[in-house]
Protein backbone atom coordinates (compact mmCIF):
# COMPACT_ATOMS: atom_id res chain seq x y z
CA UNK A 1 0.00 0.00 0.00
CA UNK A 2 1.08 3.36 -0.73
CA UNK A 3 2.35 5.79 1.81
CA UNK A 4 0.42 9.38 1.58
CA UNK A 5 1.76 11.17 5.21
CA UNK A 6 4.54 11.41 6.76
CA UNK A 7 2.61 9.64 10.02
CA UNK A 8 2.49 6.68 7.58
CA UNK A 9 5.87 7.01 7.32
CA UNK A 10 6.96 7.31 10.77
CA UNK A 11 5.02 4.18 11.60
CA UNK A 12 6.10 2.58 8.99
CA UNK A 13 9.78 2.76 10.10
CA UNK A 14 9.11 2.34 13.93
CA UNK A 15 7.13 -1.02 13.11
CA UNK A 16 10.02 -2.15 11.30
CA UNK A 17 12.46 -1.47 14.31
CA UNK A 18 10.39 -3.42 16.30
CA UNK A 19 10.53 -6.22 14.03
CA UNK A 20 14.51 -5.50 13.70
CA UNK A 21 14.73 -5.60 17.55
CA UNK A 22 12.42 -8.93 18.05
CA UNK A 23 14.86 -10.76 15.83
CA UNK A 24 17.88 -9.19 17.71
CA UNK A 25 16.70 -10.89 20.86
CA UNK A 26 17.19 -14.39 19.27
CA UNK A 27 20.66 -15.75 18.76
CA UNK A 28 22.66 -15.40 15.89
CA UNK A 29 22.74 -17.69 12.82
CA UNK A 30 19.27 -19.61 13.41
CA UNK A 31 16.36 -19.68 11.48
CA UNK A 32 13.51 -17.29 12.68
CA UNK A 33 9.77 -15.88 11.33
CA UNK A 34 8.22 -13.71 13.72
CA UNK A 35 5.29 -11.14 12.92
CA UNK A 36 6.24 -7.44 14.44
CA UNK A 37 2.44 -6.94 12.61
CA UNK A 38 0.84 -9.93 14.60
CA UNK A 39 2.15 -8.41 17.94
CA UNK A 40 1.87 -5.11 17.72
CA UNK A 41 -2.03 -5.84 17.35
CA UNK A 42 -2.24 -7.49 20.14
CA UNK A 43 -0.27 -5.08 21.92
CA UNK A 44 -2.73 -2.27 20.36
CA UNK A 45 -5.77 -3.88 22.52
CA UNK A 46 -3.57 -4.09 25.92
CA UNK A 47 -2.56 -0.61 25.32
CA UNK A 48 -6.20 0.61 24.88
CA UNK A 49 -7.09 -0.51 28.25
CA UNK A 50 -3.19 0.25 29.55
CA UNK A 51 -2.81 3.56 31.81
CA UNK A 52 0.06 5.90 32.79
CA UNK A 53 3.80 4.00 32.62
CA UNK A 54 2.44 1.05 31.41
CA UNK A 55 0.98 2.49 28.35
CA UNK A 56 3.81 4.98 27.95
CA UNK A 57 6.15 1.82 27.65
CA UNK A 58 3.62 0.28 24.65
CA UNK A 59 3.42 3.93 22.95
CA UNK A 60 6.86 3.71 22.63
CA UNK A 61 8.17 0.14 21.50
CA UNK A 62 5.13 0.28 19.02
CA UNK A 63 5.16 3.94 17.48
CA UNK A 64 8.37 5.67 18.98
CA UNK A 65 5.97 7.20 21.09
CA UNK A 66 2.98 8.67 18.82
CA UNK A 67 -0.15 9.45 20.61
CA UNK A 68 -3.12 7.62 21.43
CA UNK A 69 -5.06 8.25 18.88
CA UNK A 70 -2.44 8.11 16.35
CA UNK A 71 -1.72 4.56 17.05
CA UNK A 72 -5.44 3.98 17.19
CA UNK A 73 -6.83 5.71 13.65
CA UNK A 74 -3.17 4.17 11.82
CA UNK A 75 -3.70 0.62 13.37
CA UNK A 76 -7.55 0.30 12.47
CA UNK A 77 -7.25 1.43 8.95
CA UNK A 78 -4.14 -0.98 9.13
CA UNK A 79 -6.48 -3.70 9.92
CA UNK A 80 -9.20 -2.88 7.35
CA UNK A 81 -6.81 -2.37 4.33
CA UNK A 82 -4.98 -5.47 4.42
CA UNK A 83 -8.44 -7.28 5.08
CA UNK A 84 -9.38 -5.95 1.39
CA UNK A 85 -6.46 -7.73 -0.30
CA UNK A 86 -7.62 -9.20 -3.85
CA UNK A 87 -6.37 -10.42 -7.05
CA UNK A 88 -5.06 -13.87 -5.47
CA UNK A 89 -4.06 -12.69 -2.23
CA UNK A 90 -5.90 -14.11 0.88
CA UNK A 91 -5.73 -12.50 4.32
CA UNK A 92 -7.80 -12.96 7.97
CA UNK A 93 -7.10 -11.39 10.76
CA UNK A 94 -8.49 -11.94 13.87
CA UNK A 95 -8.66 -10.17 16.90
CA UNK A 96 -10.19 -11.84 19.66
CA UNK A 97 -10.38 -10.91 23.91
CA UNK A 98 -11.26 -14.09 25.96
CA UNK A 99 -12.60 -13.46 29.40
CA UNK A 100 -13.36 -15.53 32.23
CA UNK A 101 -17.15 -15.30 32.40
CA UNK A 102 -17.40 -14.36 36.04
CA UNK A 103 -15.65 -10.79 35.81
CA UNK A 104 -16.49 -8.12 33.68
CA UNK A 105 -14.70 -5.26 31.47
CA UNK A 106 -15.22 -1.59 31.36
CA UNK A 107 -17.98 -0.88 28.75
CA UNK A 108 -15.24 2.22 27.22
CA UNK A 109 -12.58 -0.67 26.57
CA UNK A 110 -14.83 -3.18 24.82
CA UNK A 111 -16.24 -0.30 22.81
CA UNK A 112 -13.08 0.43 21.88
CA UNK A 113 -11.68 -2.85 20.90
CA UNK A 114 -14.66 -4.27 18.91
CA UNK A 115 -15.69 -0.89 17.23
CA UNK A 116 -11.49 0.05 16.23
CA UNK A 117 -10.06 -3.43 16.17
CA UNK A 118 -12.93 -5.47 15.12
CA UNK A 119 -11.81 -7.91 18.12
CA UNK A 120 -14.33 -10.47 19.39
CA UNK A 121 -14.97 -10.36 23.25
CA UNK A 122 -16.31 -14.02 24.06
CA UNK A 123 -17.13 -15.16 27.72
CA UNK A 124 -15.66 -18.57 28.76
CA UNK A 125 -15.97 -20.84 31.62
CA UNK A 126 -12.36 -20.61 32.68
CA UNK A 127 -12.40 -23.55 35.67
CA UNK A 128 -12.96 -25.67 32.48
CA UNK A 129 -9.30 -25.13 31.15
CA UNK A 130 -8.72 -27.90 28.64
CA UNK A 131 -12.57 -26.83 26.96
CA UNK A 132 -11.65 -23.17 27.27
CA UNK A 133 -8.07 -23.94 25.65
CA UNK A 134 -9.69 -26.24 23.17
CA UNK A 135 -12.05 -23.42 21.91
CA UNK A 136 -9.72 -20.65 21.67
CA UNK A 137 -7.07 -22.99 19.40
CA UNK A 138 -10.35 -23.60 17.96
CA UNK A 139 -10.29 -19.81 16.82
CA UNK A 140 -6.87 -19.96 16.21
CA UNK A 141 -6.93 -22.53 14.20
CA UNK A 142 -9.55 -21.49 11.77
CA UNK A 143 -8.28 -18.43 10.75
CA UNK A 144 -4.61 -20.05 10.31
CA UNK A 145 -6.36 -22.13 7.62
CA UNK A 146 -5.75 -25.28 10.18
CA UNK A 147 -1.69 -24.66 10.28
CA UNK A 148 -1.17 -23.18 13.72
CA UNK A 149 -3.41 -25.65 16.62
CA UNK A 150 -2.70 -25.85 19.96
CA UNK A 151 -0.69 -22.57 20.64
CA UNK A 152 -3.08 -22.18 23.82
CA UNK A 153 -2.16 -24.91 26.87
CA UNK A 154 -4.75 -25.25 30.02
CA UNK A 155 -1.90 -23.90 32.31
CA UNK A 156 -2.06 -20.54 30.05
CA UNK A 157 -5.82 -20.73 31.11
CA UNK A 158 -5.23 -21.84 34.80
CA UNK A 159 -6.21 -18.55 37.22
CA UNK A 160 -6.16 -16.14 34.41
CA UNK A 161 -8.61 -13.24 34.34
CA UNK A 162 -8.38 -13.48 30.04
CA UNK A 163 -6.34 -13.86 27.17
CA UNK A 164 -6.06 -11.63 24.47
CA UNK A 165 -5.41 -13.48 21.14
CA UNK A 166 -4.31 -12.09 17.23
CA UNK A 167 -4.13 -14.69 14.63
CA UNK A 168 -3.21 -13.68 11.04
CA UNK A 169 -3.17 -15.76 7.49
CA UNK A 170 -1.86 -14.44 4.78
CA UNK A 171 -1.27 -16.82 1.07
CA UNK A 172 -0.45 -15.11 -1.90
CA UNK A 173 0.08 -16.01 -5.47
CA UNK A 174 3.12 -14.99 -7.38
CA UNK A 175 2.63 -11.89 -10.35
CA UNK A 176 5.30 -14.37 -12.09
CA UNK A 177 4.57 -17.88 -10.81
CA UNK A 178 7.98 -19.98 -10.87
CA UNK A 179 8.85 -22.79 -13.24
CA UNK A 180 8.64 -26.16 -11.75
CA UNK A 181 11.48 -27.16 -14.15
CA UNK A 182 13.84 -24.66 -13.11
CA UNK A 183 14.10 -25.70 -9.18
CA UNK A 184 17.48 -26.74 -8.62
CA UNK A 185 19.51 -28.63 -5.36
CA UNK A 186 22.20 -25.76 -4.10
CA UNK A 187 24.26 -25.22 -1.52
CA UNK A 188 22.70 -22.78 1.13
CA UNK A 189 24.98 -21.30 3.41
CA UNK A 190 24.04 -20.83 6.69
CA UNK A 191 27.02 -20.47 8.73
CA UNK A 192 30.77 -21.06 8.34
CA UNK A 193 30.91 -24.26 9.80
CA UNK A 194 27.50 -25.00 8.62
CA UNK A 195 26.11 -25.53 4.56
CA UNK A 196 23.46 -27.71 2.93
CA UNK A 197 22.14 -29.12 -0.32
CA UNK A 198 18.50 -27.84 -0.26
CA UNK A 199 15.92 -26.75 -3.45
CA UNK A 200 16.22 -23.38 -5.14
CA UNK A 201 13.36 -21.83 -7.32
CA UNK A 202 15.62 -19.99 -10.05
CA UNK A 203 14.56 -17.54 -12.89
CA UNK A 204 16.90 -16.96 -15.48
CA UNK A 205 17.07 -13.19 -17.47
CA UNK A 206 13.96 -11.63 -16.13
CA UNK A 207 13.22 -7.87 -15.20
CA UNK A 208 12.05 -7.90 -11.27
CA UNK A 209 12.33 -5.03 -9.01
CA UNK A 210 15.74 -4.64 -7.32
CA UNK A 211 17.99 -2.14 -5.17
CA UNK A 212 21.35 -1.97 -3.23
CA UNK A 213 23.99 0.12 -1.18
CA UNK A 214 27.21 -0.57 0.43
CA UNK A 215 25.62 -3.90 2.74
CA UNK A 216 22.74 -5.39 1.19
CA UNK A 217 21.00 -6.34 -1.71
CA UNK A 218 16.91 -6.63 -1.91
CA UNK A 219 14.94 -8.31 -4.53
CA UNK A 220 10.61 -7.16 -4.59
CA UNK A 221 9.09 -10.19 -5.79
CA UNK A 222 5.42 -9.13 -6.11
CA UNK A 223 1.91 -10.55 -5.70
CA UNK A 224 -0.62 -10.61 -8.50
CA UNK A 225 -2.38 -8.19 -6.36
CA UNK A 226 1.00 -5.67 -6.40
CA UNK A 227 0.36 -3.74 -3.69
CA UNK A 228 2.18 -6.19 -1.56
CA UNK A 229 5.32 -8.26 -2.06
CA UNK A 230 8.16 -10.55 -0.37
CA UNK A 231 10.85 -8.59 0.22
CA UNK A 232 13.85 -10.23 0.33
CA UNK A 233 17.38 -8.62 1.91
CA UNK A 234 20.74 -10.63 1.24
CA UNK A 235 23.56 -9.11 2.85
CA UNK A 236 27.04 -8.72 -0.25
CA UNK A 237 29.40 -10.31 2.65
CA UNK A 238 28.83 -14.14 2.98
CA UNK A 239 28.02 -14.66 7.09
CA UNK A 240 27.23 -11.23 7.38
CA UNK A 241 24.01 -11.36 8.40
CA UNK A 242 24.37 -11.14 12.07
CA UNK A 243 26.61 -8.11 11.73
CA UNK A 244 23.77 -6.27 9.34
CA UNK A 245 21.04 -6.97 11.49
CA UNK A 246 23.00 -5.47 14.96
CA UNK A 247 23.43 -2.18 12.43
CA UNK A 248 19.80 -2.11 10.04
CA UNK A 249 17.12 0.81 10.80
CA UNK A 250 13.44 0.78 9.45
CA UNK A 251 14.56 3.77 8.23
CA UNK A 252 17.67 2.25 6.07
CA UNK A 253 14.86 -0.59 4.89
CA UNK A 254 12.20 2.20 3.83
CA UNK A 255 14.54 3.89 2.06
CA UNK A 256 15.71 1.03 0.07
CA UNK A 257 12.62 -0.65 -0.75
CA UNK A 258 12.15 3.50 -1.90
CA UNK A 259 14.76 2.91 -4.43
CA UNK A 260 13.54 -0.66 -6.01
CA UNK A 261 13.80 -0.25 -9.75
CA UNK A 262 12.81 -3.18 -12.02
CA UNK A 263 16.20 -4.43 -13.12
CA UNK A 264 17.37 -7.66 -15.82
CA UNK A 265 18.83 -10.41 -13.50
CA UNK A 266 18.92 -13.95 -12.80
CA UNK A 267 17.35 -15.59 -9.20
CA UNK A 268 17.72 -18.25 -6.95
CA UNK A 269 15.51 -18.78 -4.24
CA UNK A 270 15.42 -21.83 -1.33
CA UNK A 271 11.97 -22.89 -0.89
CA UNK A 272 11.82 -23.02 3.11
CA UNK A 273 9.27 -23.67 5.23
CA UNK A 274 10.19 -22.19 8.79
CA UNK A 275 8.65 -22.47 12.22
CA UNK A 276 9.09 -20.50 15.09
CA UNK A 277 7.87 -20.67 18.39
CA UNK A 278 9.13 -17.14 20.10
CA UNK A 279 9.32 -16.19 23.75
CA UNK A 280 7.66 -12.96 23.25
CA UNK A 281 7.71 -11.85 27.31
CA UNK A 282 11.47 -12.05 27.46
CA UNK A 283 11.93 -10.32 24.47
CA UNK A 284 9.84 -7.67 24.92
CA UNK A 285 11.05 -6.85 28.69
CA UNK A 286 14.81 -6.78 26.80
CA UNK A 287 13.17 -4.06 24.48
CA UNK A 288 11.77 -2.27 27.22
CA UNK A 289 8.30 -3.39 27.69
CA UNK A 290 8.81 -4.45 31.68
CA UNK A 291 5.42 -3.02 33.42
CA UNK A 292 2.48 -4.58 31.92
CA UNK A 293 3.82 -8.13 32.90
CA UNK A 294 4.78 -6.79 36.73
CA UNK A 295 2.76 -6.52 40.08
CA UNK A 296 2.94 -2.46 38.85
CA UNK A 297 0.83 -2.66 35.57
CA UNK A 298 -1.82 -0.14 35.02
CA UNK A 299 -4.47 -1.66 32.87
CA UNK A 300 -7.33 -0.45 34.70
CA UNK A 301 -8.98 0.87 31.78
CA UNK A 302 -9.66 -2.78 31.22
CA UNK A 303 -11.67 -3.58 34.16
CA UNK A 304 -11.44 -1.83 37.62
CA UNK A 305 -12.47 -4.66 39.42
CA UNK A 306 -8.69 -6.53 40.54
CA UNK A 307 -5.51 -5.28 39.64
CA UNK A 308 -4.08 -6.62 36.56
CA UNK A 309 -0.96 -7.38 35.01
CA UNK A 310 0.13 -9.87 31.22
CA UNK A 311 1.76 -12.63 32.37
CA UNK A 312 2.89 -14.69 29.71
CA UNK A 313 3.37 -13.55 25.37
CA UNK A 314 3.55 -16.58 23.23
CA UNK A 315 4.10 -15.92 19.36
CA UNK A 316 4.08 -18.73 16.90
CA UNK A 317 4.83 -17.94 13.05
CA UNK A 318 5.28 -19.75 9.86
CA UNK A 319 6.56 -19.12 6.66
CA UNK A 320 6.53 -21.02 3.08
CA UNK A 321 8.00 -20.25 -0.23
CA UNK A 322 6.83 -22.80 -2.50
CA UNK A 323 6.57 -22.53 -6.42
CA UNK A 324 3.46 -21.17 -7.23
CA UNK A 325 2.06 -19.27 -4.09
CA UNK A 326 4.07 -17.94 -0.64
CA UNK A 327 1.96 -18.04 2.53
CA UNK A 328 2.61 -16.94 6.23
CA UNK A 329 0.40 -17.71 9.31
CA UNK A 330 0.67 -15.60 12.56
CA UNK A 331 -0.46 -16.20 16.12
CA UNK A 332 -0.03 -14.30 19.82
CA UNK A 333 -1.59 -15.07 23.16
CA UNK A 334 -1.34 -12.75 25.94
CA UNK A 335 -2.10 -14.20 29.17
CA UNK A 336 -4.19 -11.79 31.65
CA UNK A 337 -3.46 -12.20 35.43
CA UNK A 338 -4.73 -10.67 38.93
CA UNK A 339 -1.38 -8.84 39.74
CA UNK A 340 -0.23 -9.44 43.38
CA UNK A 341 0.13 -5.72 45.14
CA UNK A 342 1.11 -4.94 48.01
CA UNK A 343 -1.03 -2.97 50.23
CA UNK A 344 -0.60 -0.47 53.12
Amino acid sequence: MALTTGMNSAFLNAETDFGLDMIRQSPANVQLVVSPLSVIFALTMIQAGAKGKTKTQINQVISKGASDNEITNFYSTLSQDIGKASNGVQTRIANAFFLDMKYRIEKQYADTITRKYGAKIDALNFAQTAQTAKTINAFISKTTAGKIDDLVTEDMVRGAFSLVVNAIYFTAKWEYEFDKSSTSNLTFYSSSNKQRKIEFLNEFGKNRMYAEDRDMQVLSLRYKDTSYAFNVFLPKVRYGLDALRKKLTGATIQKLLSQLRSTYMTISLPKMKIETDFKLKKALMAMGVTEMFSDNADLSGITKLLPLKVSDAVHKAIIEVRLLSHSKEYSLTLSLNTAQRARL
